[in-house]
C-alpha cells in the first residue's frame, strides 16, 4: 500500500510542535522545581529561551512598586544591549492588553517608529509574551533578532506564551516566598527589639515612706522607643523619675533606648541635677548617633522629706501636676529634644508637691491614638480624666486613664506603646 507523505506532513508538523512545547515546559518545570532566588529564576528562564528560540537578545521586564516596569534580567550575543528591547508601544500591547505580540519587521512596523535605539541596533523581528498572574501582569518576556539570523513565527509566539505562563507562576511563587521571609525577619526583629526594650524597664519600683509610685508600659503590635526609669538615689535624698520616647521604631529604636538608659544611669545614680543630666546625655547622643536619631524626655527629682520637685522637659509631652484642691498645671518643655544640638541648653523648673498631689508622666502613645472619626485623644481629654479621678487611689487613676482611652478609640488599633508613670505624696 502506498502512503502519500504530503497527506501526513501537516499532522506530523503539529505533533512536532506539540512535542517541542511539551519538552520545553517539562524541562522548565524540572529545572524550576527547587528553591531559588528571583535572580536565579530569571537567569534560568533566559537559559531556556536562548536554547529553544535562538534569539540575539532577550529581556524580562517586571512590574515595580510604583506601577512601572523595569528590566529585571537580560542577555545578548554579539555585545548588543538587551535594554534596546524596551518599547512603550510593545509594553502597552503585551502588558495592558494581556496578549502576546509578534513583530515580523520592526523597521517597517508603525508601532516602533520612535524606538530609535531598537531600530538603530538593527533589531527587526520580535516576539513577546505577558507574564500573567491572577492579579494582572507581572511583566513580560521579549526576544529579539535580526532577520539575517532568524525571523520569529507564530509557532515561536505560541511556545513563548507557554513558557511565560510557567515562568509567571514561578515568579509569583518566588515573590510570595520572599514576602514570607521578609515577614519572618521583621517578626524576629520585633521580638528582639521588644526583648531589649523590656529588659530596660524596671522590674520593681522603689518603696518610699510617704510616697506612692505606679508605672506601666503597654506595648503596641510594633516596637517603639518608650523607656522609663524610677530610682531612689543611693543616699535616699531624692526619687528620680525619667520618661523618654526615642525616634523611630523597631530594633533601631530599641538600641537607641539602650544607649539613652546607659548614658543617664551614671549621672542619675551620682546625684547630678536634672538639667545637667540632660545636657550631658544630649551632647553624647549628638556625637554618637545620626542626625535623625533623638529622644524627647522628661526627668524629675523629688525630695521625699520636703516634696520639692525639680524637673526638666526636653521636648516631651508636658507632665501634669495635680493638686488636691482641683488645680492642675502642665509642666511644659524647658529645652530641645536630646541629641538635636551639640550643646543643648536645659533649664530646670521647681514646684512643691503637697500631701495628695500627683505628678503624671506619659508618652504620646497616650494622647495620639485616634477614634474611627480620626480624632486624637489629646492632652485636654487626658487632663479631664485625671482631674475627675484625682481623689481615687493612684493605681485606680492609672486604670481610669487606660479605660477612658479604650472607650475613646472604639476598637481602632493602637499604633504606639502607651507608657505612664505616676507619683503621689501621701500622709506619713
Amino acid at each position: 500500500m502506498e502512503i502519500r507523505t504530503d497527506s501526513v506532513t501537516p499532522m506530523g508538523e503539529g505533533l512536532r510542535r506539540y512535542a517541542d512545547r511539551l519538552r520545553l515546559l517539562t524541562e522548565v518545570n524540572q529545572a524550576l522545581d527547587r528553591t531559588m532566588s528571583l535572580d536565579e529564576l530569571l537567569e534560568l528562564i533566559l537559559d531556556r529561551a536562548f536554547e529553544h528560540f535562538g534569539p540575539e537578545e532577550a529581556a524580562i521586564f517586571l512590574r515595580t512598586e510604583d506601577g512601572g516596569y523595569e528590566r529585571a534580567a537580560g542577555r545578548s550575543v554579539g555585545g548588543t544591549n538587551p535594554e534596546i528591547l524596551f518599547s512603550t508601544s510593545l509594553m502597552e500591547q503585551v502588558v495592558e492588553g494581556r496578549q502576546a505580540a509578534l513583530v515580523l519587521d520592526a523597521q517597517t512596523d508603525e508601532r516602533f517608529q520612535e524606538a530609535m535605539s531598537l531600530l538603530d541596533a538593527g533589531v527587526r523581528s520580535l516576539v513577546a509574551a505577558p507574564l500573567l498572574d491572577p492579579d494582572g501582569a507581572l511583566g513580560l518576556i521579549v526576544l529579539g533578532s535580526r532577520m539575517t539570523v532568524r525571523q520569529f513565527e507564530e509557532e515561536d509566539m505560541e511556545l513563548l506564551v507557554s513558557l511565560a505562563s510557567v515562568a509567571a507562576m514561578r515568579i509569583r511563587n518566588v515573590h510570595l516566598a520572599e514576602e514570607a521571609e521578609e515577614r519572618r525577619v521583621l517578626e524576629h526583629e520585633v521580638a528582639l527589639a521588644r526583648e531589649i526594650q523590656v529588659s530596660l524597664l524596671p522590674d520593681t519600683l522603689p518603696e518610699v515612706e510617704g510616697w506612692e509610685i505606679v508605672a506601666g508600659n503597654i506595648p503596641s503590635r510594633g516596637v517603639s522607643g518608650d523607656f522609663f526609669k524610677v530610682e531612689l538615689r543611693h543616699d535616699e535624698s531624692e526619687i528620680v523619675l525619667m520618661l523618654s520616647d526615642v525616634s523611630g521604631k523597631g530594633i533601631g529604636a530599641s538600641l537607641l533606648t539602650a544607649s539613652l538608659e546607659a548614658l543617664a544611669a551614671g549621672p542619675i545614680h551620682d546625684g547630678v541635677a536634672p538639667e545637667d543630666i540632660f545636657s550631658s546625655v544630649s551632647h553624647l547622643l549628638f556625637e554618637r548617633t545620626p542626625p535623625e536619631k533623638y529622644a524627647t524626655s522628661f526627668i524629675a527629682t523629688v525630695e521625699p522629706e520636703t516634696g520639692l520637685l525639680s524637673y526638666c522637659n526636653a521636648g516631651h509631652n508636658p507632665a501634669l501636676l495635680l493638686s488636691t484642691d482641683g488645680e492642675s498645671e502642665w509642666l511644659e518643655s524647658t529645652g530641645m529634644p536630646l541629641g538635636i544640638l551639640a550643646e543643648g541648653e536645659f533649664t530646670a523648673g521647681e514646684r512643691t508637691m503637697g500631701v495628695g498631689d500627683t505628678l503624671i508622666l506619659y508618652t504620646d502613645g497616650i494622647t495620639e491614638p485616634e477614634n474611627p472619626e480620626e480624632e486624637e485623644y489629646g492632652q485636654d481629654r487626658l487632663g479631664e480624666v485625671c482631674v475627675n479621678n484625682r481623689s481615687e487611689p493612684i493605681s485606680e487613676l492609672m486604670e481610669a486613664i487606660e479605660e477612658d482611652l479604650y472607650q475613646f478609640v472604639r476598637g481602632v488599633p493602637f499604633l504606639d506603646d502607651r507608657t505612664l508613670v505616676l507619683i503621689r505624696r501621701l500622709e506619713k
